[in-house]
């Protein structure tokens, strides 16, 4: 049995993440394929697909809003995880999928119920950041009480729920067949 994982990765979090998930679906029994998403990503021929989005100034990759559509019948009778990973998830209370308003907003409109969600927390890197994304995360911190300083590199990332999500999405692949 394999899965497609597909990230949209700025700054190499979500890629991060998808590699933890794939360690999880191998140890599994699962065969895994990493990539970005891409305009020419295609899931069929998977029997599975996880989609590891970074969420970027409340906003996910255009190209997973054109997977979805085009591939919506294909989603609807196979496995899916969709993973968020996103700096307001740095709080335990907003890793519900219910509660984090980018997920809920996002699945709403493209009208999808993935098979299972996870909101995970990101990464803030600000040595790597453009002057541009540096202020504007800045600002978005400062609203939401959250690091400003301009040298830290935090990894917020709870390494045991992508670990567990890894691990319940493998259960539920291998429970489709």
């Amino acid at each position: 049995m394999s899965v497609l994982i597909l990230h949209s990765s700025r700054f190499g979090q979500s890629e991060k993440i998808a590699r933890a998930i794939a360690d999880e679906l191998e140890a599994g029994g699962l065969s895994v394929e990493i990539a970005p998403i891409t305009k020419k990503s295609d899931p069929q021929g998977y029997d599975g697909l996880a989609l590891v989005m970074s969420v970027r100034y409340g906003f996910f990759s255009g190209l997973a809003n054109k997977l979805i559509k085009k591939y919506r019948s294909w989603l609807d009778t196979h496995p899916t995880l969709l993973v968020t990973v996103s700096l307001t998830a740095r709080n335990p209370e907003k890793r519900d999928p219910a509660v984090h308003s980018y997920t809920r907003k996002f699945l709403e409109k493209v009208a999808w119920a993935p098979t299972h969600t996870e909101v995970v927390a990101g990464a803030l890197r600000y040595p790597i950041y453009n002057i541009f994304d540096r202020k504007a995360i800045q600002l978005i911190m400062h609203i939401t009480n959250g690091e400003t300083d301009p040298t830290k590199d935090i990894e917020y990332t709870d390494w045991e729920q992508v670990a567990q999500a890894g691990k319940d999405f493998a259960g539920i692949v291998q429970a489709s067949k």
